[in-house]
């Protein structure tokens, strides 16, 4: 007995020796430019064993049979080779043949790939024509967020009932809860898109508008790779087929596809830097017409982004009956984890598979049809319809949602999201916020502490009654204002409100600022470091009582105007004072109204109660604004003082520049009549450690005051452009960054003060001011640090600006 065991162990290590001994490795070369060449097809004459070589050129291919190995590539002779039977390192060198394409022959110093991309950008232009011609068709999309969930670990002591609101999925260990579904149909016309059906819901109804503006619309996108570029994830992704293609990535001609009497060319392409965000994958391309039948896209595990763990985009196209090209399906899925799983794929198309607990796995899928047909039938029914073959989703899975909404945690979930979100924390009747409003600090109030509320959507959809109650460590008083909202339709076309305080403001408060913020608060910044590293409370603040009455208009083209007539009581305060003709009066009143026209081009936007929100994109956003009115001082002739009209305007958005980009924020304005200083154009900073994001980082707290005035705010994010470069410094992931602020402004005849201009603004020259920053972002995924200095020495020793400094700021994108 023992001997059999013995004999078979021995027998099983021989056999395995032989195994691996059957193993052949290599390299697969141009024979003239002994550069790599990648996607070789290896295998063994006689069998059905066979690979490909990598990117590289290198290949490997195991447990061996038989004795002659085959190499062959599209544009190249093949070779063959008789194997020893042992382990084998082989060098592997292709001769290019030539090969003709419509009447083009291809020489051995010309790449055939090359002549075939050449040819795709020959015939792009009349493609993507075609494309643009179908302009009456239908879509069907079907969306779905899920998480991954192990139901063995410490989270199923949070849920009642593990099994009810988690399902399971084909192929996979763990389980899956639904997050976010969503079911449209679309009829798509020359000139509009109208949604013709829509059912969708979702476990976090405050975080669902961030999980459709911040993730879905960064994600899902429009898959149109006759663009140059693909906006994905906050970035620019080069198409693998765009004029530039070339620089960015290595692309090959694999094989001929053949359908029926029909051939394609298979491509394959990857990323020259796989650091850098772009697309690795293949599409076939039509033999005659060049253009694209189908085409596949990956993101790799190496590039410089933040929470992708794998994407996969497809897109197919079809020709019609009419001889039309058009798209036929699209899919996208993206594989998401708050870290990267560890990932032992060596392909990125394999990444979509490393799945773990707590990743969210999104799809979208969308078909097209043009088939008259279908206008008569009910666009509910569409998804039943052949022309369309979207799996949709079941009753169960709706009802897995609604039985997650009611679990505590994912209540506490939506809650905090819905404050970082939003700005307000919902308190079941009653919302708290803005939470940034809550502490501040200032020279006349030292530390100033505000319970800030309002009634919530749970008491009243359309009216909100609120305030807040301040307190001041330093002023020993208490401050406080009301709010009302009343929105008088179904929508939000038209609003109402009403405004009073009697509170401290700040003299430099920018009036215009809150129509380019994404956040509604009123008294901090949004900047948890600037508020506590602060080096010099701001003492420059007046005593101000308000009212204000304001009716809003949304038009249904993002067009948003508002005129808010206002009363303003301002009395003076230690450090400001209002003296005229050398006489110090204690307060006055401005009468006036604001007006502001809004133009965001159909930008997507989240509405959070009566605000809406829009997010910084390639879509400018542009307000216009004029402030009209008049001032009266108590003992001063009412006849002395004329009427003051204020222009100002801003536009904001984002640049795209490939993996690069720029936000930018343009303001300017020109006030003119009798006004007060504290209307005019005041630009400051926050003298702490926090980098300012509308102000600027060197500047005191008082510098400029100027009538006609432009502010430039800009940065430039390089996604890794340089540092991916950079070994052991690429690893971690770092992204540069560029910043520029300016100010350029002038007291002009215009301007006729009402009240000598204080001692602490500096106008005696009339030179720009401007600083220059530079830094990295993506520090722990979460911190940006820059070091700021400023351009020219006009300023460099003024009394109201430091030097240079180190700014931070926390940052959060994919």
């Amino acid at each position: 007995m023992l001997r059999r065991i013995f004999t078979t162990a021995a027998l099983l290590v021989v056999v395995s020796w032989l195994g691996s001994a059957q193993e052949v490795n290599g390299i697969v070369q141009d024979v003239d430019t002994k550069e790599a060449i990648p996607f070789a097809n290896i295998w063994i004459k006689g069998t059905m064993q066979g690979t490909q070589s990598n990117v590289d050129g290198y290949f490997v291919l195991k447990k061996t049979q038989g004795d002659t190995l085959a190499v062959s590539s599209v544009g190249y002779v093949q070779q063959e080779f008789v194997l020893n039977g042992k382990n084998e390192q082989l060098k592997v060198e292709l001769k290019k043949e030539v090969q003709k394409i419509e009447e083009v022959t291809i020489k051995s110093d010309i790449p055939f790939a090359r002549v075939v991309f050449n040819l795709i950008q020959k015939h792009k232009k009349e493609n993507r024509e075609k494309l643009e011609q179908v302009r009456d068709y239908k879509q069907l999309e079907n969306t779905t967020v899920y998480i991954a969930v192990d139901t063995t670990a410490r989270i199923n002591r949070f849920f009642d009932n593990m099994e009810e609101v988690t399902m399971e999925m084909e192929g996979q260990s763990l389980r899956f809860s639904p997050i976010y579904l969503l079911e449209e149909a679309e009829q798509v016309s020359a000139d509009s898109m109208n949604v013709v059906y829509s059912k969708k819901d979702g476990i976090f109804p405050r975080l669902n508008p961030a999980i459709e503006s911040l993730l879905l619309d960064n994600v899902v996108v429009d898959l149109d790779f006759y663009k140059e570029q693909i906006r994905i994830l906050d970035r620019g992704f080069i198409s693998p087929i765009a004029g530039s293609a070339w620089m960015y990535y290595n692309i090959y001609f694999n094989d001929s596809v053949y359908e029926g009497d029909h051939t394609y060319y298979h491509m394959t392409y990857s990323p020259k830097n796989p650091l850098n965000p772009l697309f690795s994958g293949s599409f076939l391309v039509d033999s005659e017409t060049f253009a694209l039948k189908s085409i596949e896209a990956y993101i790799s595990g190496k590039a410089n982004l933040n929470f992708v763990n794998g994407f996969r985009g497809t897109v197919t196209y079809k020709t019609l009956p009419d001889g039309g090209y058009f798209f036929d399906a699209q899919n996208i899925g993206i594989n998401l984890s708050i870290r990267l799983n560890k990932d032992s794929a060596s392909y990125s198309s394999k990444r979509m598979d490393q799945i773990a607990s707590g990743n969210w796995l999104i799809n979208k899928t969308t078909q097209y049809s043009n088939a008259d047909r279908l206008s008569t039938i009910k666009p509910g029914d569409w998804k039943n319809q052949p022309e369309f073959s979207v799996e949709h989703l079941g009753e169960e899975t709706y009802f897995t949602v609604n039985k997650l909404k009611e679990q505590k945690v994912v209540k506490g979930i939506d809650k905090v999201g819905g404050m970082a979100l939003t700005s307000f924390y919902n308190a079941g009747k009653l919302d708290v916020g803005p939470v940034f409003d809550i502490y501040t600090t200032n020279r006349i109030e030292g530390t100033r502490l505000t319970v800030p509320l309002r009634t919530s959507e749970q008491m009243f959809k359309r009216f909100s009654v609120g305030g807040f109650l301040g307190y001041g460590s330093t002023s020993k008083e208490f401050k406080y204002g009301g709010n009302l909202i009343y929105q008088p339709g179904a929508t939000d076309k038209f609003l109402l409100r009403f405004r009073y305080y009697n509170d401290y403001n700040l003299i430099s408060q920018d009036k215009f600022l809150r129509f380019v913020k994404n956040n509604p608060n009123n008294k901090g910044n949004a900047n948890f470091i600037a508020s506590f590293t602060t080096r010099e409370k701001n003492p420059f603040l007046k005593e101000e009582q308000y009212v204000e009455f304001r009716v809003d208009y949304n038009g249904e083209k993002d067009v948003h105007l508002e005129a808010s007539p206002y009363i303003l009581w301002n009395k003076s305060t230690p450090y400001v004072s209002f003296v005229r003709d050398g006489m110090s009066h204690p307060k006055y009143t401005n009468y006036g109204v604001l007006f502001d026209l809004r133009l965001a081009f159909r930008q997507h936007y989240d509405k959070f109660f009566f605000d809406r929100v829009y997010y910084i994109n390639p879509v400018p956003v542009i307000n216009l604004s004029w402030d009209v009115g008049t001032t009266t001082i108590p003992g001063v002739n009412r006849n002395d003082l004329g009427y003051y009209s204020h222009l100002h305007g801003s536009i904001s958005g984002r640049l795209l520049l490939g993996q690069l980009f720029v936000n930018y924020m343009l303001n300017g304005g020109y006030l003119f009549g009798d006004a007060p200083y504290d209307l005019l154009d005041q630009p400051v900073g926050s003298m702490s450690l926090g980098f300012a994001k509308y102000r600027f980082n060197l500047l005191h707290h008082a510098s400029f005051a100027h009538n006609a005035y432009t502010n430039l705010h800009a940065h430039l994010n390089g996604g890794g452009f340089i540092l991916n470069k950079i070994p052991v410094i690429r690893s971690f992931k770092l992204r540069e960054i560029v910043s520029i602020k300016a100010h350029y402004g002038n007291l002009t005849k215009g301007y006729k003060p009402i009240f000598d201009l204080p001692g602490f603004y500096d106008n005696s020259k009339n030179v720009p001011y401007a600083e220059i920053g530079f830094g990295v972002t993506n520090v722990f995924k979460v911190l940006r640090v820059e070091y700021v200095r400023h351009l020219g020495g006009t300023y460099r020793n003024a009394r109201f600006t430091d030097k240079n400094g180190i700014f931070f700021r926390t940052e959060m994108s994919f």
